[in-house]
């Protein structure tokens, strides 16, 4: 890495020579002269044929050929700016990795100083100038002596100390929770502690409430390889000073303990009314969901209605799509009755009211619209202005076309009426069948995440017992 950064390095300063007589700062300089040098504008591998054109639909007017050279000097100075952080970046992580290796040119490994912890060291070695392959050993931290280890630990123990007493000001005067730790970081100590009274001072420091103030003894046990230190902390547990609302909180529970006490007999408690020369009031704090009740009617009102259009919207499309249904049944039988010499009025007066003499179930809308159309024919409204009304009213363009045949038929005459109706029924049939093919193809999407739920437990339910038959 380091020859791949000097040569990175020796290339840059070359280049800053060369393209002294450019004109810019350094890195437009090195671009403008790669760019001339190099013949970018002229290799058919990086110059693509379409940048030019694409440079001159972007800014008409303007030459191609000098926007095609602008635009790789930029990219030249991008690429050049990649790779020289890229060049440092690598260079400083080798660096890094150097300073932080622990193996020495003279072949020995430095072990973790005390209180580091043991460290994980990943050696290749080679024998006779053949590669063994990679070692992974374990470098344990240097042992202390005796007198070592003792000084240390003077040091550990007030640092200790400090950091156990927290935010109390002294061992004398503990109102808030001790921080023990088990060990201290940089120094290589286990420790112990135990409480003389758990029932004040449990086990993980925390202070609990008792009759303040009660002295505790804290035995601490230091211990390092073999040797063992022990320490005797003697502290007082006070209360904790209550200022602001603590303080009135605590007074006010003290004058309701009095109240309680001063008649025990009574089924109910005075409360007191002034707490010194101040007016005390009480009022009981009850669950009270009023508040998210009202926000949730306000969000549910809302959400209301503004899904009603959705809802209003999604019964239109349905309804649509039962008409798209019934459109072939009706011109297939509009084909029927005109075929057999029949007017288009009493067809279409016919079709409706069969349907109304039939009808037992749900109502079928492009029915009910030609019946609405009839009683609009019977109330003398023309018949080619029923008709397109009646088209109208169904949003359908099918419908439209029906309409349209019938009125030109009316107006003009169309002796090829029958042949339009035939083509329009097959058409309607076709769009009904593809309807009913795409309908089933969604049914089928919908049903694919059960059946693969379905699938997965028989396949559980069959592997559990055989995995368990092997005893696996």
């Amino acid at each position: 890495m380091y020859l791949i950064g000097s040569g990175m390095g020796v290339g840059f300063v070359l280049l800053a020579c060369l393209s002294r007589g450019e004109e810019g700062n350094l890195l437009r300089r090195i671009s403008v002269y790669l760019y001339k040098k190099g013949c970018i504008h002229k290799n058919p591998l990086l110059n693509a044929h379409h940048v030019q054109k694409d440079l001159e639909s972007l800014h008409p007017g303007e030459s191609g050929l000098l926007l095609q050279g602008e635009y790789y000097m930029q990219k030249i100075r991008l690429l050049l700016l990649v790779l020289g952080v890229g060049t440092l970046l690598g260079v400083a992580a080798r660096a890094g990795a150097d300073l932080e290796g622990s193996l020495t040119d003279c072949g020995e490994l430095l072990r973790p100083s005390p209180g580091e912890g043991e460290r994980q060291v990943e050696l290749r070695a080679w024998l006779e100038g053949e590669e063994v392959g990679n070692i992974i050993v374990t470098v344990p931290e240097r042992r202390l002596d005796r007198q070592e280890a003792q000084e240390l630990y003077e040091r550990f123990w007030e640092a200790w100390k400090r950091r156990a007493l927290g935010d109390n000001p002294s061992w004398d005067q503990v109102s808030l929770s001790l921080t023990l730790m088990e060990e201290l970081e940089g120094y290589p100590f286990a420790v112990t502690w135990k409480s003389s009274d758990y029932e004040v001072l449990g086990r993980d420091g925390r202070i609990h409430a008792a009759q303040m103030p009660v002295p505790v003894t804290l035995m601490v046990e230091s211990r390092y390889q073999e040797e063992c230190w022990q320490e005797k902390l003697e502290l007082m547990v006070v209360s904790r000073p209550l200022e602001g609302r603590e303080l009135l909180a605590a007074q006010a529970l003290d004058a309701y303990r009095q109240a309680e006490q001063a008649d025990q007999n009574r089924d109910r408690i005075l409360l007191p009314e002034k707490l010194g020369q101040d007016r005390l009031s009480w009022h009981e704090v009850r669950e009270n969901h009023s508040l998210l009740l009202m926000l949730m009617t306000a969000f549910t009102a809302a959400g209301v209605f503004l899904l009603q259009d959705r809802d209003l919207h999604r019964q239109v499309l349905k309804r649509r799509e039962h008409m798209k249904e019934n459109y072939p049944v009706i011109v297939n039988k509009f084909l029927l009755y005109l075929g057999a010499g029949m007017p288009i009025r009493r067809a279409f007066q016919k079709i409706a009211l069969d349907y109304r003499h039939r009808q037992h179930g749900e109502p079928q809308p492009l029915y009910e619209e030609m019946l609405l159309a009839c009683n609009r024919l019977q109330a003398g409204i023309s018949e080619s202005r029923v008709y397109e009304m009646w088209a109208a009213r169904t949003g359908l363009q099918d419908c439209a076309r029906l309409s349209t045949m019938l009125v030109q038929n009316l107006k003009k005459g169309n002796a090829a009426l029958l042949a339009r109706m035939r083509e329009e029924g097959d058409r309607a049939l076709q769009e009904d069948l593809n309807l009913r093919r795409k309908k089933g193809e969604e049914a089928g999407t919908r049903l694919l995440a059960p059946m693969v739920m379905m699938m997965a437990i028989v396949m559980v339910l069959v592997m559990v017992p055989a995995f368990q038959s092997f005893g696996i």
